[in-house]
């Protein structure tokens, strides 16, 4: 697959949102218009006259949150330098803004306006926050926390929390360290991860997966630009060479003994975009997956390593090739004769001055 063709692929996977137990993690922006996955309301975060709402309420700009798994009603301000899982870019109070939407007896929002919320208020919050460092096709996502239900009824609680995020497995977030402006932001995992698709538009998510479950491609490895392109961001034909060859490298390995063409899938990879190499980002994932003639992706069950369905159907190996046309003597190519140059005709003689 052309690499730009698979950029625009790659451009088109939509990470949904994540589900948290009384927090709304909106989707990053761009990722198109309803992706909202979820909104709990049996287990909303307690009111901020709790602990975790108290955290909730001191943390500022710059400011690192972390909770058990599955627990961000526990959630307690950290050092950015441990383990978290939100850096926050903006606390926002929503009473600030004009009209009766937020007011004191209006309705909690729902997950759309959420969405929506997300979209005008956190996107631009990141970007400042981030400046230079704002990298568009980054592994950490635009999100949202807000406190839930309760606290907007019982409080009035308005304040909302717009920050960054990795996603992982099971609608949870990872736990990452260092802040963003200051670590690689690439789209990278170790090999052998499988990231999932959306049945709703057959697109990946980017969100890690088992790959027993529904996904769209499976991980072969990581390319690290900066050891070939120490200096400046690297002409696209430059990149595209140098990733190829190392992501074919890899994936052969990976699979090994089975071979990329008896899986019938296809080696997927992106280059690094200016803007991406200016945020500092320097690294590509190798890939493997299928794409639909309609722009959809397939669906995978399993490692190509394994016992792999496409669409619930396995692969069907093209035949393989004879040996001795691997062996054949290459067939000399003639040159065609050029035709002999034809005399030039003679110049007329010149007739001589006169006297």
């Amino acid at each position: 697959m052309p690499a730009r063709a698979t950029r625009r692929a790659l451009l088109l996977a939509a990470l949904g949102g994540l589900l948290i137990a009384g927090l709304v993690t909106a989707i990053p922006g761009g990722a198109g218009p309803g992706r909202l996955a979820g909104y709990l309301e049996s287990n909303p975060v307690p009111s901020t006259a709790s602990s975790s709402g108290a955290a909730f309420n001191r943390a500022g700009s710059g400011d690192c949150l972390m909770w058990p798994d599955a627990t961000p009603e526990s959630a307690s301000l950290v050092k950015c330098a441990d383990d978290h899982k939100f850096e926050v870019a903006e606390s926002i109070d929503l009473r600030a803004f004009p009209g009766s939407e937020y007011g004191p007896n209006a309705a909690p929002p729902s997950p759309a306006r959420i969405q929506q919320i997300t979209s005008e208020q956190c996107e631009t919050a990141v970007r400042n926050y981030l400046g230079p460092k704002f990298d568009p096709n980054s592994k950490f996502t635009v999100s949202l926390l807000w406190p839930g239900d309760r606290a907007w009824r019982q409080s009035g609680d308005r304040r909302v929390l717009c920050g960054l995020q990795l996603p992982g497995p099971n609608n949870q977030q990872e736990a990452f360290t260092g802040k963003v402006a200051d670590v690689d932001q690439s789209k990278v995992w170790p090999s052998g991860t499988c990231l999932g698709i959306d049945p709703s538009t057959n697109q990946p998510t980017d969100v890690p997966v088992d790959c027993a479950a529904p996904h769209a491609v499976e991980v072969t490895g990581t390319v690290n630009l900066a050891a070939r392109f120490p200096g400046a961001l690297p002409a696209e034909p430059d990149q595209d060479g140098f990733i190829k060859d190392a992501c074919t490298k890899m994936t052969d390995a990976y699979l090994a003994p089975v071979k990329l063409r008896n899986t019938t899938l296809t080696l997927i990879y992106p280059t690094v975009p200016l803007s991406s190499w200016t945020a500092g980002s320097r690294q590509v994932a190798c890939s493997i997956g299928a794409t639909l003639g309609n722009g959809g992706w397939a669906t995978l069950l399993n490692s190509a390593k394994g016992q792999l369905l496409i669409n619930g159907l396995p692969p069907v190996p093209p035949p393989d090739i004879p040996e001795e046309r691997l062996t054949m003597p290459p067939i000399p190519v003639q040159v065609p004769a050029q035709p002999p140059a034809a005399n030039p005709a003679p110049e007329a003689p010149q007739p001589a001055p006169a006297g």
